[in-house]
């Protein structure tokens, strides 16, 4: 596991989705503005850990 710098906080998620699971609301408009910030740094440390196994095997 790792610790993503970016934080993605929604209070009241049933509030934020309609039932088609998409944005509404405030909390909506907040998951909206915060998830790409959020969908990069997982995507960076994605890659950053592909590379690492690729050059050694983990330990365990």
């Amino acid at each position: 596991m790792v610790v993503i710098s970016s934080t993605l906080t929604v209070g009241g998620i049933g509030h934020a989705l309609n039932e088609q699971g998409e944005p509404t609301g405030d909390g909506g408009t907040a998951l909206t503005r915060a998830f790409p910030r959020f969908a990069d740094d997982l995507a960076w440390w994605t890659e950053a850990a592909r590379e690492q196994r690729r050059r050694r095997a983990p330990p365990y």
